[in-house]
């Protein structure tokens, strides 16, 4: 597996890896489908994609952007169905973490559902911990967790 910075050739694997796992669970809404058209706006203003890649094919990917004093936001992860348990959503949560560390990040923000058991043990694991949510973009949202980086 190797981890790669977005190409414009995976965007489509970037909105379909998303979309399988939202609606599965939920249904897409309007921010969704912003953030997944406009990623590579989102990518010149600052934000950053990192996939996961089996024999060149995407299999994981996740997203971190910047918010405001020196916070970021971790989004859009997403491993396909058959590499689920290979890692691989781990390597790429861990890239963007410290990508943001380089890049100045103080706390790193998540929002989430807890339905999600396998996204909220990855968070564990990562040392993110639930606080209050006061970021409530998405109807889905039932928690918000957050890393203070060192």
């Amino acid at each position: 597996m190797e981890i790669a910075a977005y190409k414009s050739q995976w965007k489509q694997d970037f909105i379909n890896l998303n979309l399988e796992w939202i609606e599965k669970y939920f249904k897409a809404e309007p921010q969704d489908i912003e953030m997944l058209n406009n990623v590579e706006e989102l990518i010149r203003n600052g934000a950053a994609v990192f996939f996961a890649l089996e024999q060149e094919r995407p299999i994981a990917v996740c997203m971190i952007v910047p918010r405001k004093n020196h916070i970021w936001e971790i989004c859009k992860l997403a491993t396909a169905k058959e590499a689920q348990g290979k890692g691989a959503g781990w390597a790429v949560l861990e890239k963007c973490m410290n990508y943001a560390k380089d890049h100045g990040a103080r706390k790193l923000l998540i929002v989430s559902n807890k339905i999600l058991s396998a996204a909220m043990h990855l968070y564990a694991k990562a040392g993110f911990k639930e606080v209050p949510i006061d970021y409530m973009e998405y109807e889905r949202v039932n928690i918000q967790l957050e890393k203070t980086l060192a």
